[in-house]
């Protein structure tokens, strides 16, 4: 029996306009019913995933940053939170200088940025969080950050990526969660050992959990989730590790889902 769903936010249980709807709601207040908690995996924010997660109508644990934190929605009172260290912080960030990307950094859930820039990254964290432009960040003093995103055109993505593993693969574990980001967590933290984590906090068993997600930065979730499903427009590597590939893309995807394996049929 399912008692927990995890799931990701963006082009999974968001529709295309990155809102959550209504149908969806309808859809998680019956499973609340049957005792099922939902709890939100995302790349975002707590700010972000906090405001998403309240429209689901219970209170509930939010995974966030990747995997780097989970926090209780109903207090702000964080279960865990993993931050990169600063050294490390100043390596990634002259990586990024040198590579020209765009960088932005996390402080006490603040989006921080040299200068903000939307055409580099229309960041939806932006609805709910607010952000601090710092001028050089040769120039600050550095903190710890749950994550740094990185942007760049999609198609240097890859490559990117490949050379962040091989200089800093022993210290951070880099996502995908968009084609023209990577984002930088420290090593171990990914929404497969959050997940791991919070089962062990409630007392559920892996068999227990519905994973839904599309990218790849959805593969850990998936592998920790007894029932793993990924929206028809995941990426392909995440449907091959998928127990169940929806008919339906995004939203629409996730509430087949939630009728199949967590209401068994009896919403139509």
């Amino acid at each position: 029996m399912i008692r927990l769903i995890a799931t990701d936010l963006d082009n999974t249980l968001l529709n295309k306009e990155s809102k959550v709807p209504e149908e969806t709601v309808r859809l998680l207040e019956r499973a609340a019913e049957k005792g099922v908690k939902v709890a939100v995996a995302t790349g975002r924010s707590f700010a972000s995933a906090k405001a998403i997660a309240d429209q689901l109508g219970q209170p509930s644990p939010a995974i966030c940053y990747n995997g780097a934190a989970v926090i209780d929605t109903a207090t702000g009172e964080p279960y865990f939170m993993d931050c990169l260290a600063p050294d490390l912080v100043r390596d990634i960030l002259a990586f990024a200088r040198e590579s020209d990307l765009y960088v932005q950094l996390y402080d006490k859930d603040e989006i921080v940025v040299e200068k903000l820039r939307l055409d580099r990254h229309p960041d939806p964290d932006l609805d709910y969080a607010g952000y601090r432009e710092v001028g050089d960040f040769r120039e600050i003093e550095l903190f710890g950050t749950p994550k740094i995103l990185l942007a760049a055109p999609p198609e240097r993505i890859p490559g990117i990526q490949s050379k962040l593993e091989a200089l800093y693969g022993r210290r951070a574990y880099f996502a995908q969660s968009e084609s023209h980001l990577v984002e930088v967590m420290n090593k171990g933290c990914d929404k497969g050992s959050a997940l791991k984590r919070l089962r062990e906090i409630l007392g559920l068993s892996k068999e227990e959990v519905m994973g839904c997600g599309d990218n790849t930065n959805d593969l850990p979730l998936l592998l920790e989730s007894g029932t793993a499903v990924a929206v028809a427009n995941s990426v392909p590597e995440l449907k091959a590790a998928a127990t169940y590939v929806c008919r339906g893309e995004r939203s629409e995807g996730f509430n087949e889902a939630v009728k199949k394996f967590v209401l068994g049929g009896e919403e139509k």
